[in-house]
């Protein structure tokens, strides 16, 4: 797996962000995939000390790992002001996907008939070259593809000229944005979803917004399906793990 997908890195030096240390960066990136794969109990309160002792650090990297994941969203704070894992909320995900479904069909429509062109042919450019880093790059090098997919689906609406549709479907992109990680831990989704954007992009550059309407719609419930799988999974653990 690739390291954005499975939360694990096999060079961590490589993927340092915002000047963290590599013992923050280990730390961070392991625990993002225990909390994503539901390995960390729902009752329990990560605590440093214990933590650096787990990692073979001091508490300096393990907090800034902590502070890291509870931005990200990972992580929330109890009412004593301890960090315990985030519970997922199904039904709010599925009445998030119902909401996003009728914008990105209002938007791919929009932007198919009476769109700004030129930006659809970026985002056609733009995914061609990542399907290709996607053959060709070390795992290790492979782009963060749930910051990429995000970015496709805002960059339709923004094509398709109508800014609240664009406005809201940002707003929904964020609540769902810790959910969607889960989606891109599968390697071969990753590689559907590059397929599926071209498909997408295609079918709008041609005119037809019936098919590409459907080819939206077809994919983004392939991904909700992915996700709310993987989270009723994650939860299946969380709340049966000791």
């Amino acid at each position: 797996m690739n390291p954005q997908a499975s939360g694990s890195s096999t060079n961590p030096d490589a993927r340092l962000r915002g000047g963290s240390t590599p013992h923050a960066e280990r730390v961070y990136q392991d625990l993002r995939s225990r909390l994503l794969r539901g390995d960390v109990p729902a009752a329990e309160r990560l605590v440093e000390l214990r933590l650096a002792d787990e990692y073979d650090t001091s508490r300096t990297p393990v907090r800034e790992a902590l502070r890291r994941l509870e931005g990200d969203g990972h992580l929330v704070r109890d009412a004593s002001g301890g960090l315990r894992p985030r519970v997922p909320d199904v039904r709010t995900m599925q009445e998030l996907y119902d909401v996003r479904l009728a914008l990105e069909d209002l938007t791919v429509r929009r932007a198919t008939t009476a769109g700004d062109r030129d930006a659809l042919l970026a985002l056609k450019a733009e995914w061609e070259a990542l399907g290709e880093v996607r053959r060709t790059a070390p795992l290790d090098e492979q782009p963060d593809f749930v910051a990429a997919d995000e970015n496709f689906h805002l960059g339709v609406a923004s094509a398709s000229g109508n800014e609240a549709a664009r406005h809201y479907l940002e707003e929904i992109t964020e609540r769902i944005h810790v959910l969607r990680i889960q989606g891109f831990t599968i390697e071969a989704r990753i590689d559907a979803t590059v397929d599926e954007h071209l498909e997408i992009l295609e079918a709008m550059l041609a005119g037809d917004a019936d098919v590409a309407a459907g080819f939206m719609r077809a994919h983004v419930l392939r991904n909700a399906q992915v996700v709310k799988t993987l989270v009723g999974e994650a939860l299946a653990r969380m709340f049966s793990a000791r």
